[in-house]
């Protein structure tokens, strides 16, 4: 057993105070097109092409959470049911003190056009064929869009 875990009463407990967050990212995919937006100034990556997302709140199921982020910041009314997962990934950054954990779903042929609601947080979306995205992906969601065109769930 690993020695930053404990076991008391039959559960498991984490020994660390580290702060461990979940996001949630959208692949929204019209045919071979996916949705980036660029991270503006006030925005951790600036300048970078990113996912639309956010971290999941308290008491938030995922597929709500991701829902919730697409409404606050695109402007798009979507359905947990119309969401399917397709990227579970570790975000662990070296001397950094936290630890992120990006959860993504992929919506088909959404029939909403995004909207900039976060202007410091985003400066504009574009669609981007699959196989021609920008050089400048978000560190965070480069193991997203290759698990994403690889058809594979989790890489390690």
């Amino acid at each position: 057993m690993p020695s930053s875990l404990t076991q008391r009463k039959g559960i498991m407990v984490k020994n660390s105070q580290e702060p461990i967050f979940i996001g949630v990212e959208l692949l929204a995919r019209k045919g071979d097109e996916i949705l980036l937006g660029l991270r503006g100034k006030k925005a951790y990556g600036a300048g970078s092409w990113a996912l639309p997302g956010g971290c999941l709140e308290y008491g938030e199921r995922l597929a709500d959470g991701l829902c919730r982020e697409m409404l606050e910041e695109l402007g798009a009314n979507i359905l947990p049911h119309e969401l399917r997962l397709v990227s579970v990934g570790d975000d662990l950054i070296s001397g950094d003190p936290e630890q992120h954990i990006h959860i993504s779903f992929e919506l088909l042929e959404p029939t909403w056009t995004p909207q900039i609601l976060e202007p410091d947080q985003c400066d504009e979306w574009r669609y981007f064929p699959l196989d021609k995205l920008p050089g400048n992906i978000f560190k965070s969601h480069a193991q997203i869009l290759e698990n994403y065109r690889e058809a594979v769930l989790y890489k390690s």
